[in-house]
């Protein structure tokens, strides 16, 4: 019964944690699927823990390192002490819920005391992500009935598209594992009929084209171009170059077809290359600042602010890292923290967070970070390559996408950091179970 509670704690608190305005609600099912699990503590021997030390090891070290710079290197220290009370540490509890839910469902499995085990958890993740996306879509339907406009690039479930990118992101990586692991006869990662996986998605490509978002559209492609040709390696000997080569082309082509009709559809790619270099001056223009207006295309038009801002923040964030290598501390908004004592800055956050681990943490916490995330690449990769374990795979696109997602967006922060702890502690313990994590 407690692992019951704690599974509908889990999923309830996957569908609100992207919702505005509920974060009492957030803690409440946190800490209560925590509660519930606890007894599972009793139930890992060290041999558990043994697989999982090189990214719990890695993450250690990154929190005893923010800890130690807001004591002795920070410059504002209860700043950054509440950054870690509000940010990480919150996080952190996330994780540790995504572990023991993960081990508790494959305890389960192996005792067969459930029919929710290990195999069916993923499903129950697809079909909370999925959920978001089909009300996303029924939010445009309903506005294009009243308005007769779509409603593109504004998402009231989330309050914003990029929030509703990086979820679409997660989900649409669970997918494409799915027909990943039926088109190499390697066998299902969702325990449904190909024509449902089918059709979520669809349905979350359509709801991601709806959220306007021009990273999430560069996650996709990067997601179905690295399972296209991971297949494509994959099944180089059973089905031959030429056929295995003739999918992957295909599912490219339907991939770059999307891309292109989203690209048209978004006036802000047509200026791109020209915006970029101006960003790149930042000695010669001051728009980066913020509340100011934004320097002129060849055309007279404004530069587009998102792609401008990203970029000359990149460039900025890597000058102040190389002159604080050591870090400001800790903290969603360390960039404009580090910015204010040498300009007149208007800012929060960098919209890159490597820049705001980088500036914030420093390089010891960026290189941690990074320790981490490649820890659960290669245990995803060992559980994917030795045992064919899909979850393996599965554990590979969510860390490499996040990672990749970092580049351009602050998703290491808020509810999204707190997501990606969460399934990554799943991940970890479903990719290390011994057994194949299949629906069949």
């Amino acid at each position: 019964m407690p692992y019951r509670i704690a599974l509908i704690f889990s999923l309830a608190l996957l569908f609100v944690w992207s919702l505005p305005g509920v974060t009492a609600l957030r803690y409440l099912l946190l800490l209560g699927g925590l509660c519930c699990l606890l007894p599972e503590l009793a139930w890992l021997p060290w041999r558990h823990w043994r697989s999982l030390i090189a990214p719990l090891a890695s993450l250690g070290l990154l929190t005893a390192w923010l800890l130690y710079q807001a004591v002795f290197i920070a410059p504002e220290p209860a700043w950054v002490r509440g950054e870690l009370t509000g940010q990480w540490l919150p996080g952190l509890l996330a994780l540790g819920l995504g572990l023991l839910l993960g081990r508790a469902s494959v305890r389960r499995e192996v005792q067969d005391m459930e029919p929710w085990g290990a195999a069916w958890l993923p499903l129950g993740i697809v079909l909370v992500l999925a959920s978001q996306a089909l009300i996303t879509i029924v939010h445009a339907v309903v506005y294009w009935f009243q308005t007769g406009a779509l409603l593109v690039q504004v998402v009231p479930l989330t309050g914003g598209k990029l929030e509703m990118s990086f979820i679409l992101n997660i989900l649409l990586a669970f997918l494409a594992v799915d027909l990943f692991g039926r088109a190499s006869s390697r066998g299902r990662l969702l325990p449904v009929p190909l024509v449902v996986t089918l059709a979520l998605l669809v349905t979350a490509l359509i709801s991601l084209f709806l959220a306007g978002a021009r990273n999430g559209l560069i996650g996709l492609v990067f997601l179905f171009t690295s399972a296209t040709y991971l297949f494509l390696y994959d099944q180089r000997q059973r089905v031959g170059l030429l056929r295995a080569g003739g999918i992957a082309l295909s599912i490219t082509a339907l991939v770059a077809i999307f891309a292109f009709i989203s690209i048209k559809a978004d006036p802000r790619w047509q200026h791109f290359s020209e915006t970029a270099r101006l960003a790149w001056d930042i000695d010669g223009h001051d728009a980066w600042q913020g509340g100011r207006p934004m320097p002129l295309l060849v055309d007279g038009s404004p530069a587009d602010a998102s792609a401008y801002l990203r970029i000359s923040w990149l460039r900025v964030g890597a000058r102040l890292i190389s002159e604080n290598p050591l870090g400001v501390g800790y903290g969603r908004n360390a960039f404009a923290h580090a910015l204010r004592p040498h300009y007149p800055v208007q800012l929060g956050h960098a919209h890159s967070g490597f820049v705001d681990l980088g500036v914030g943490g420093g390089i010891p916490a960026t290189i941690s970070w990074l320790a981490f995330v490649a820890s659960l690449v290669w245990l995803g990769w060992r559980s994917f390559s030795h045992r064919h374990c899909l979850i393996g795979l599965l554990l590979i696109f969510l860390a490499s996408g996040f990672s990749g997602r970092m580049v351009l967006d602050s998703v290491n922060r808020d509810h999204m950091l707190q997501i990606f702890f969460f399934l990554s502690g799943v991940l970890l313990v479903l990719a290390n179970h011994t057994g194949q994590l299949d629906g069949n």
